[in-house]
């Protein structure tokens, strides 16, 4: 399943991203205070499917720094969430 991007904008606030809009027209930043890490976001609708350019770039960026492992991600992927600890 492909989330939307309210899921995917979602899945950072749940690993504890602050938003913010950009400089940068159209676009969100996503920081996280603890790690350093910061992920860009076109703020493209809610409800549509996000782009997958978007999807693959915050795997990678999420599994690098620590935030995600595989696993986490692909469930993610199925649910459009993360589960509830």
């Amino acid at each position: 399943m492909r989330p939307t991007n309210h899921q995917l904008r979602q899945l950072l606030l749940d690993l504890h991203f602050e938003a913010r809009e950009s400089v940068k027209p159209n676009c969100l930043v996503f920081e996280h205070a603890e790690s350093k890490a910061r992920v860009l976001l076109p703020l493209n609708k809610d409800e549509q499917p996000a782009r997958e350019a978007d999807i693959i770039s915050i795997r990678t960026h999420l599994m690098y720094r620590g935030h995600i492992d595989q696993a986490g991600f692909e469930r993610f992927l199925e649910e459009g969430r993360l589960k509830a600890s």
